[in-house]
């Protein structure tokens, strides 16, 4: 019963879980940890960001668990939303991350009061103190 489970979970995730294999494949060429957290596949990278598609996450060897938490409250939103996830979710999230830095300074904006980081951090049981 897990084994179906899995495939429906991978079925319902298949455009985000196809980039993130991918990235994961470019990570282990490159001789990067990985583990399972919370089944998902929890692999270190380069980047100071996070990154979490379909099963997989992606975050920085220094990071803290906080970090860790909120990347797995986007998996839990990737399996909330399915195939929905890249165009709610990831898309706003990384334009928000790339493209608003001066506007959040200026405005004194948390990075993560945007609805796809307040979600995520929600949903990964992470607390933020203002």
């Amino acid at each position: 019963m897990k084994i179906i489970k899995h495939i429906i979970y991978t079925i319902w995730q298949l455009p985000q879980d196809i980039v993130g294999g991918v990235i994961w494949l470019i990570c282990r060429m490159r001789h990067r940890s990985s583990h399972q957290y919370a089944e998902r596949i929890l692999t270190e990278w380069g980047l100071l960001s996070g990154l979490s598609l379909g099963h997989y996450i992606f975050v920085h060897t220094a990071s803290d668990e906080n970090l860790t938490r909120h990347e797995y409250g986007h998996t839990l939103q990737s399996l909330r939303l399915g195939w929905l996830y890249l165009f709610i979710i990831g898309i706003p999230s990384v334009l928000w991350a790339s493209c608003f830095n001066g506007y959040r300074k200026r405005k004194k904006i948390s990075y993560y009061s945007f609805y796809t980081e307040r979600w995520a951090d929600k949903l990964g049981g992470v607390v933020r103190v203002k």
